[in-house]
């Protein structure tokens, strides 16, 4: 996926302080023929599956769009680096998206932690920086006027479950957590939704990424003895959980957020993943009421793609932005990118409606909460 540019690309951006100002377009990661974007995000370690089935459902709209000619006359480019789902890694890879690689943008870069890194590189340069895969608060607030967010937040997902859970008169509650900036706001969110609700603070199990430590966090929970589970995991961390938890013949209710992975649970863990409630920022890829959903199913068909709510939202994700450049016409750049991304409020991208405008950089607030059930094991 990795795109490699041009050896003419190079030459030009070394020439560009000599160049006349119409060529800066170049600069801006935008030429006659192409729109080049960067993307950071975990391509090997616990979670490249997840950024990876993002990243495929992007590419299912960004090549269909291609293979029409593109957008306004130009095709559409993404140069994807390798982070691991280093913070630091991913703030350089940021600085040479923009610097060597002249992007026009960046798009869906991957995870909390590596977000509050780059986010700061993208906004000194002034580079677009669209829909990052994470829900945290503190990459919302204070609010950025370059980083516009598609899904919802982490707070509002775990709002969700929390209210549910206090609906059924469930008021012990454990939160199992990545011991990382995403974990943590999760856990913030969690204690901040119990608290509103007068309820117990909940019983805290942190679990490394990669599910190293996951028997130590099954018991921790085990000795709480509560009714339900949050889990602000991603990854291999979930099912690891799962299969720890598995050992025991402690059964409490068990609720994910969005960005576990279905696909992920349903492959390693068959029909024991059965009964895990997980919240969902998208609707569910088999209902075809949503214009969006079988614009979405068609095009993973004819690529041989099975569905996810991941690779979903990856979709929507590229149709908001390719909606974003189209308005924003061929005489494009960033400033011009940004307003028309602040104009996508009236859009309907599908049965979903956008909220994108001057003053907000929320797009969705939409939350579902779904069941791994029985009829999830053919799909």
């Amino acid at each position: 996926m990795k795109v490699i540019r041009p050896l003419l690309t190079a030459v030009l951006v070394a020439l560009a302080p000599l160049l006349p100002v119409g060529a800066a377009h170049a600069q801006q990661g935008v030429d006659n023929d192409s729109i080049t974007l960067g993307h950071s995000g975990a391509l090997t370690g616990p979670l490249a599956e997840l950024n990876k089935e993002y990243l495929s459902g992007a590419m299912l709209h960004f090549d269909q769009l291609n293979a029409r000619g593109g957008v306004n006359g130009r095709r559409i480019e993404l140069i994807t680096e390798d982070d691991a789902y280093n913070p630091d890694r991913a703030a350089a890879n940021v600085r040479k998206l923009i610097e060597k690689d002249q992007v026009l943008a960046l798009f869906a870069c991957f995870g909390t932690g590596p977000s509050l890194k780059a986010i700061p590189v993208a906004t000194a340069a002034k580079v677009p920086f669209f829909a990052p895969y994470t829900g945290a608060d503190a990459v919302r607030s204070p609010g950025n006027p370059l980083v516009f967010h598609l899904r919802a937040s982490y707070s509002q997902e775990i709002e969700k479950m929390v209210d549910h859970l206090a609906n059924i008169g469930v008021k012990s509650i454990a939160v199992v957590h990545h011991a990382d900036p995403f974990g943590q706001a999760g856990l913030e969110a969690a204690t901040a939704a119990l608290t509103r609700r007068g309820l117990p603070a909940p019983v805290v199990a942190p679990i490394a990424s990669d599910g190293s430590n996951a028997a130590e966090a099954v018991g921790t929970v085990v000795a709480g003895n509560t009714a339900a589970v949050i889990l602000v995991t991603a990854g291999n961390s979930s099912p690891a959980f799962m299969r720890a938890l598995l050992e025991t013949d402690y059964r409490p209710m068990l609720f994910g957020l969005s960005v576990i992975s279905s696909r992920q649970l349903i492959r390693e863990l068959g029909d024991k993943a059965r009964g895990m409630v997980i919240a969902q920022v998208m609707p569910s890829p088999f209902r075809i009421d949503y214009p969006m959903v079988r614009e979405y199913r068609q095009a993973a068909d004819k690529a041989g793609q099975s569905y996810s709510y991941t690779a979903l939202e990856g979709y929507l994700a590229a149709r908001s932005f390719s909606e974003g450049l189209r308005r924003a016409g061929r005489e494009l750049n960033r400033e011009r990118l940004i307003s028309a991304l602040e104009s996508l409020g009236d859009w309907d991208a599908g049965g979903l409606r956008l909220a994108f405008s001057a003053r907000n950089r929320s797009g969705l607030n939409f939350v579902d909460l779904t069941v791994i059930g029985k009829g999830s094991f053919g799909n």
